[in-house]
């Protein structure tokens, strides 16, 4: 081989490598593939924190209890006194951590990341990656009524921000990763991926297309299969086979889905009353727990199966091995339980308790159901299986996640048609009480309005005021036809107020109200402009914010409306156009992608 060949070969692989390279490095430069690897990145990191997080409450429980919940049994036993006492501890040691190492007074719950995505920009306090995870460990492992999820959730979003920030990321790459975090703290904790995906757009997003689809997806499956590789694939829960008896069972399970509702709606009512009842008591920040953990403890003395997340209690329910006598007991003793120990500040999630309560609803009605009609009906082991859904359901408003969720953890196709029918009772007979699930409750206590996603939150920092134009027309009721239109032609306007001497509004007029008498010359000398006017105004007031707004203008199809300053006797102050509020929204919005203030001033 001659000499210059033999020296080009290795001057043409290299050629080749450095152009694998480039290639290589601008196909990962690209944002969609960057944003993916990043996902997994943080899907991993999440799986091991949550890992941790569940051997951590179980080394608090074994801590705090040793043998003694083995030896417990139901009544004053000597044993069975100290659980008041190591609740109370743990509620204790939880309020301590508040004091002095939660200075923003996170609650821990799911509102956090709903609060953090839609009103932050996906900025998490890095925080909660450490405290949540010692603090829900405590309160659980010690006996409080409380869940892993919810903190499950907290920890993964964290997780997804904190990644977002060592990366500089945009305030919308970052707030993508923390949805991308909260899919793979729900998919380690029920280790069911296609939940945590549905659970991250359907209530921590409000956001579906393929550029968010698809990092939620390696976000969850890779968090999934690294838990499953260091614990080994465990269900949530154990699920009995199911299958459906008869077609007559769906009239029963829509039932259940209208129980689940109404219990749900319990569930809100005593929470609040709880949250209230301590906030008014204005205790010290250690001792509102500690007294919430000795009241559980007191409570867990006869009901040993509310403390903790409850779960041995529901696989029980679920194999029906528990007498409906004492599921339905259960079921108001856990609402208050866990009312209490979150309402009093201990560190959990919504989500166990909401199952717990479900699974005892279902246990209790499939028992009835079957007494009675034992040939049309099932087990009432299934029955708690779509209570678990249809409660659960309506406390974390996340129907679809419901639905997805107990098909992953049945495994089985024909509990989709019974749970469908449950979940979407469960809202409807919700909806009928309150409008907002406890999280989104949470936040607008705070002054934080979150509807479809992030968009309702820029929109609710825009007041009416800030945008309305205060340059109108008001055209007195008196005036004749002839001035009306003649005030018409030579304004640029299309509505006009219409006002009495007083100056207040009696109606509004448009162009459109002229045309049909234009034609009449007759009626030039008749008409006066309250004839013309429209009566029935949808008036805004100053203070109203945007989402107000739009959804006035979506009554009727509007295009503008009056501003007034609310009084009995109205007096226009502004006129909004439904083009001047998108256009202040997406101002705003671009403000907020630059983590600049939204508010258009």
């Amino acid at each position: 081989m001659p000499l210059t060949v033999a020296r080009a070969i290795p001057a043409t692989l290299l050629e080749a490598v450095r152009r694998v390279v480039s290639s290589a490095a601008r196909f990962l430069r690209q944002e969609h593939i960057f944003i993916i690897l990043v996902a997994c990145a943080v899907g991993y990191a999440v799986g091991v924190v949550i890992f941790c997080f569940k051997w951590m409450i179980s080394s608090a429980h074994s801590l705090f209890y040793g043998q003694l919940m083995a030896h417990a049994k139901r009544g004053l036993t000597w044993e069975a006194l100290w659980v008041p006492f190591v609740v109370g501890l743990g509620g204790l040691i939880v309020g301590l951590m508040n004091h002095f190492l939660n200075p923003r007074k996170n609650s821990g719950s799911v509102s956090e990341p709903m609060r953090w995505a839609a009103v932050d920009q996906g900025r998490a306090p890095a925080s909660e990656i450490l405290f949540r995870p010692v603090a829900s460990a405590i309160t659980i492992g010690s006996g409080g009524s409380a869940g892993r999820e919810g903190p499950a959730i907290v920890i993964g979003s964290a997780v997804g921000s904190f990644m977002g920030s060592i990366l500089k990321s945009s305030s919308e790459r970052r707030r993508l990763l923390l949805g991308c975090g909260s899919a793979a703290g729900m998919a380690a904790a029920f280790n069911a991926p296609l939940g945590g995906i549905m659970f991250a757009i359907e209530v921590i997003l409000g956001d579906f297309n393929i550029n968010v689809f698809s990092p939620l997806i390696f976000s969850s499956v890779i968090s999934t299969v690294t838990v499953r590789q260091l614990e080994g694939n465990q269900p949530a829960f154990t699920m009995p086979a199911y299958a459906l008896a008869s077609g007559f069972e769906m009239f029963f399970f829509a039932v259940l889905g209208i129980a689940g509702g109404l219990v749900a709606a319990l569930f809100f009512k005593v929470y609040f009353a709880c949250s209230d009842y301590f906030s008014r008591r204005k205790l010290h920040a250690a001792l509102a727990p500690t007294l919430g953990g000795v009241l559980v403890g007191f409570v867990g003395i006869f009901f040993p199966e509310t403390l903790g997340n409850g779960y041995d209690s529901m696989e029980s329910a679920l194999h029906g091995d528990l007498v409906w006598q004492l599921a339905l007991g259960l079921i108001f003793v856990k609402i208050l339980a866990t009312s209490v120990t979150l309402g009093s500040g201990g560190s959990g999630g919504l989500f166990a308790p909401s199952l717990f309560i479900g699974s005892m609803l279902g246990m209790t009605l499939g028992s009835g159901f079957h007494y009675l009609f034992p040939a049309h009906t099932g087990t009432p082991a299934s029955y708690a299986i779509v209570g678990m859904g249809a409660v659960m359901a309506v406390v974390g408003n996340m129907p679809l996640t419901n639905i997805l969720m107990t098909f992953e953890l049945t495994n089985n196709y024909q509990i989709i048609l019974p749970i469908m029918i449950a979940c979407i009772s469960s809202v409807s007979a919700y909806s009928y009480f309150f409008k907002q699930s406890i999280y989104a409750e949470k936040l607008r206590r705070l002054g934080v309005t979150i509807w479809r996603g992030r968009e309702s939150s820029i929109m609710a920092s825009i007041k009416v005021a800030d945008v309305m134009n205060r340059s109108f027309e008001v055209i007195r009721e008196s005036a004749g036809f002839k001035e009306v239109v003649e005030r018409v032609t030579k304004s640029k306007a299309y509505f006009f107020p219409c006002a009495d001497e007083t100056g207040v509004m009696t109606g509004i007029i448009s162009v459109q109200d002229l045309r049909e008498f234009m034609l009449d010359e007759g009626l030039a000398h008749v008409v006066v402009a309250k004839d013309l006017a429209t009566h029935e105004v949808i008036t805004l007031s100053p203070q109203d914010d945007l989402n107000v707004a739009m959804e006035k203008f979506a009554i009727k199809d509007l295009e503008e409306l009056p501003v007034t300053d609310g009084a009995a006797n109205p007096r226009v102050v502004g006129m909004l156009k439904r083009k001047d509020a998108i256009a202040a929204y997406q101002k705003a919005s671009i403000r907020a992608s630059e983590g600049r203030p939204a508010a258009v001033r």
